[in-house]
């Protein structure tokens, strides 16, 4: 598995849980300043989380470019018959 997909993959599972932090803040049945304060934290959390997911995006897409002149390289290579492993 290419290692942009796997960034990718995790920057999901980040977008995911910054959804389902929304949710918890959403459901906070807490009232007064301390109900306040919990929704807060939680949607901080969520932020953090969407601000980590964009980051792992645009790794991914850095990868993504990365892997695709490694694999050009190495067919490249193949295809000169130059060796196939190298170490």
């Amino acid at each position: 598995m290419p290692w942009s997909r796997s960034v990718r993959a995790q920057a999901d599972n980040l977008r995911e849980q910054a959804g389902r932090l929304r949710a918890s803040a959403d459901a906070v049945t807490l009232l007064g300043a301390e109900g306040t304060a919990l929704r807060q934290r939680i949607l901080t959390h969520a932020d953090r989380a969407e601000t980590a997911a964009r980051s792992l995006e645009r790794a991914a897409e850095s990868l993504l470019g990365h892997e695709a002149v490694l694999a050009a390289l190495a067919r490249k290579r193949r295809e000169s018959g130059g060796a196939t492993r190298i170490g």
